[in-house]
């Protein structure tokens, strides 16, 4: 799960900060010349942050299954693929 600091550290890289309870407004900056932010910025952000995980979480899944249809289409049964890549 995606929360407000995980997005500050996104949108702010290399900068350094400390979130006082979750008011975007309560940032304290110790990177002289960071900008601050907006709770609208910092949304907008979490919510591209999770989708870029369900989409990332989604293609491993697809390639998971990849796999596992290529295995089986070589003649290995499913004990034999499920030796490889664990649980099927």
């Amino acid at each position: 799960m995606i929360n407000k600091s995980d997005a500050v550290a996104s949108l702010r890289p290399n900068v350094e900060w400390t979130l006082t309870g979750e008011d975007v407004a309560n940032i304290t900056w110790h990177t002289e010349g960071a900008q601050p932010l907006t709770e609208a910025e910092v949304t907008k952000e979490m919510k591209r942050l999770e989708k870029a995980q369900a989409t990332e979480a989604a293609e491993r899944e697809a390639s998971r299954q990849s796999a596992i249809n290529k295995l089986t289409a070589l003649g290995l049964d499913s004990l034999e693929v499920q030796a490889i890549i664990g649980s099927i």
